[in-house]
C-alpha cells in the first residue's frame, strides 16, 4: 500500500516537472485569473492578444452558435469578454490550451478517447447547468472537462508502463479501475484527484471528483455531465443513459422528451466545437445520437495562420470601428474604451506595437497605462517620459498642437529634433505614429503605434487608419466625460 501511494506521487511529480508542466502552470494561471475578483478585462485581454493563434481561435468560436446563440458579430477580445463574460473567455483559453498541450504530446488512440469524453461531459455538464438557473456555467463546464485530467496526462507519457497497461485493458474483461490498479499500483482517478490538488485545479473538481453530490447542484452537474458522456459512449439507448435523462428531467422541471433533444443538441455541440478547438480526431469519438449521425457535418480543424506580427485588415477594421461605436452608446469606462480601440490598431492597422499613455496630474511626466504587442511588458515599463517646455519632444508637441503626427527615423524630417534620444533609446529607432489623447479640448495624454520591432513599413494607409482610430477614441471619450458630467 505505501509503494502505491509512493508510485502514484512519483507519477505525479514527473508529470508536472516533465512531461506537462506547461498544462499545470497555465491551468493554474487561467483558473486563477477566472476566479480573482480584481481580474480585469485588461489583464486577459493582455494575455490572449500575444498569441494570434489562439486570438483568431478564441474569436471563431466565440461568433459559434454554442456560444453567442444571438449571431451578434464579436471582432474584438475586449468585446467578447464584456459580451460573454470573463469566465467564459477564461473557459475557452483553458480548453485551448489543453487540447494544444495533449494533441502535440501524442496521437495515441486511448489519449483521443479522453479529449473527446472530457469535451461531451464539459458541454453536456454546461448545459445542464444553464437548463438548472446556473449563473455561472462556465465555472461547471471547466470542472467537467478537467474530470479526466489524470487520464489525460497519463496517456500523454509514452514509457513502458503505459504499452503495459494498454495491452491489460485490451486483453481484460475486469473493471477498469481494477485493471489500472494491478498495473499502475493505483488509479487513473487517484491520479487526476492528485494532479487536481497539486495544481490547486479548485474545490468544485475536488468535490465531483469524490462524488460529493451533496455539496451542492453545481457538483451534482459536474458529475451528472461525466456520467452521461461515459454511458452515451457506450449506448445512447442504453438503459444507463435513460435513468440520467430521467434524472436531469426531474432535477431541471422539464419533460424527458425536452431534455432527451437538449443533450442530443449539446453532443452534437460538443462535437462541432471540438474541431474549432482543435481537437478534430476527438470530435470523432464523440458520440452522437442515432437521429443525428448522418445529419452532422464535422467541420475540417481550425488551423490559423500564426504570423509574427499582425497584417493590416481593412474588413476587421470595419468591423471593430463598428464595435467600439456600439460600446460608446453603453457608456464604457475610459480604460475600457481606449483598450478596444488599442486592439482596433494593434490587429486591424497591423502594427508592432501600440499604447496610451497620460499625463501625470502636474503635467510633468508622461507615462504608459496599457499596451498591446511585442515585448508588451519591457515596452509599457519604458514608456515613460518627462514632458518640459524646455526641452520639448514629439509626445508634448503633440499634445499641444492636438494633432496626430508620424515620426520619421529621416534626420532630415522636419520633426526630426523633437524625436529625442530618450525616445530613441527607448522605443528603438524608426517611424511611428502619435495622437492625443483629448477630452473637450484638453490634452491628456497620448496613442502611439509602431512598426519598429519587425522593421516593417509605416504607410501611407496606416497613418490614415490609425488617424480614424484615434479620432473615434477622442469622440468616445469626451462623450463619456459628458455623461459623468450629468
Amino acid at each position: 500500500m505505501a509503494e502505491d501511494k509512493i508510485a502514484l506521487k512519483q507519477w505525479v511529480s514527473d508529470i508536472t516537472s516533465q512531461d506537462l508542466p506547461v498544462l499545470g502552470h497555465t491551468t493554474r494561471t487561467v483558473l486563477n485569473l477566472s476566479k480573482d475578483d480584481n481580474s480585469t478585462i485588461s489583464d486577459l485581454t493582455q494575455v490572449i492578444l500575444q498569441d494570434p493563434s489562439m486570438t483568431a481561435r478564441i474569436l471563431t468560436l466565440v461568433n459559434a452558435v454554442f456560444y453567442n446563440p444571438r449571431g451578434n458579430s464579436i471582432s474584438t477580445i475586449s468585446r467578447a469578454i464584456i459580451l460573454l463574460g470573463l469566465e467564459a473567455v477564461c473557459n475557452i483559453c483553458l480548453t485551448i490550451k489543453l487540447i494544444d498541450t495533449l494533441v502535440k504530446k501524442s496521437n495515441q488512440i486511448r489519449l483521443t478517447k479522453e479529449m473527446g469524453l472530457s469535451i461531451h461531459a464539459a458541454v453536456q455538464a454546461r448545459n445542464i447547468a444553464k437548463e438548472r438557473g446556473d449563473k455561472e456555467p462556465e465555472e461547471v463546464f471547466i470542472a467537467a472537462l478537467l474530470m479526466q485530467i489524470g487520464n489525460m496526462a497519463f496517456w500523454c507519457c509514452d514509457n513502458e508502463l503505459t504499452d503495459k497497461l494498454d495491452k491489460a485493458l485490451n486483453a481484460s474483461n475486469k473493471p477498469v479501475a481494477q485493471t489500472e490498479k494491478e498495473v499502475l499500483g493505483f488509479s487513473l482517478h487517484e491520479l487526476t484527484r492528485s494532479l487536481a490538488k497539486e495544481w490547486g485545479l479548485g474545490q468544485m473538481l475536488q468535490d465531483a471528483l469524490d462524488n460529493k453530490v451533496s455539496a451542492g447542484a453545481r457538483i451534482q452537474n459536474v458529475i451528472l455531465g461525466n456520467q452521461l458522456a461515459k454511458a452515451a459512449d457506450k449506448d445512447w439507448e442504453s438503459d444507463e443513459v435513460q435513468v440520467i435523462t430521467e434524472k436531469v428531467a426531474s432535477l431541471v422541471g422539464q419533460p424527458v422528451e425536452t431534455i432527451t433533444a437538449v443533450l442530443h443538441e449539446s453532443a452534437k455541440d460538443a462535437a462541432m466545437i471540438a474541431c474549432t478547438y482543435g481537437a478534430a480526431n476527438a470530435a470523432k469519438d464523440i458520440p452522437l445520437p442515432p437521429e443525428l449521425k448522418n445529419k452532422v457535418q464535422l467541420i475540417e480543424e481550425f488551423k490559423p495562420d500564426k504570423p509574427s506580427f499582425p497584417e493590416a485588415d481593412s474588413k476587421l477594421q470595419v468591423n471593430i470601428l463598428n464595435d467600439i461605436k456600439a460600446l460608446i452608446k453603453e457608456n464604457p469606462t475610459f480604460s475600457g474604451l481606449l483598450e478596444m480601440v488599442l486592439e482596433g490598431i494593434y490587429r486591424g492597422t497591423g502594427m508592432d506595437r501600440t499604447l496610451f499613455a497620460l499625463m501625470s496630474p502636474d503635467h510633468k511626466s508622461l507615462k504608459a497605462k496599457y499596451a498591446l504587442g511585442t515585448q508588451r511588458q519591457p515596452f509599457t515599463e519604458k514608456f515613460q517620459f518627462n514632458l518640459s517646455k524646455l526641452s520639448p519632444n514629439i509626445f508634448l508637441y503633440a499634445m499641444a498642437k492636438k494633432e496626430c503626427f508620424w515620426g520619421k527615423a529621416d534626420k532630415q524630417h522636419p520633426l526630426a529634433q523633437l524625436i529625442t534620444p530618450d525616445i530613441k533609446n527607448s522605443l528603438g529607432k524608426g517611424d511611428f505614429l502619435v495622437s492625443p489623447l483629448i477630452i473637450g479640448n484638453k490634452s491628456i495624454g497620448i496613442i502611439y503605434a509602431d512598426r519598429i520591432p519587425s522593421k516593417r513599413e509605416i504607410t501611407e494607409d496606416c497613418m490614415s487608419n490609425f488617424k480614424l482610430f484615434c479620432t473615434q477614441a477622442n469622440m468616445g471619450l469626451t462623450a463619456i466625460s459628458k455623461q459623468k458630467a450629468k
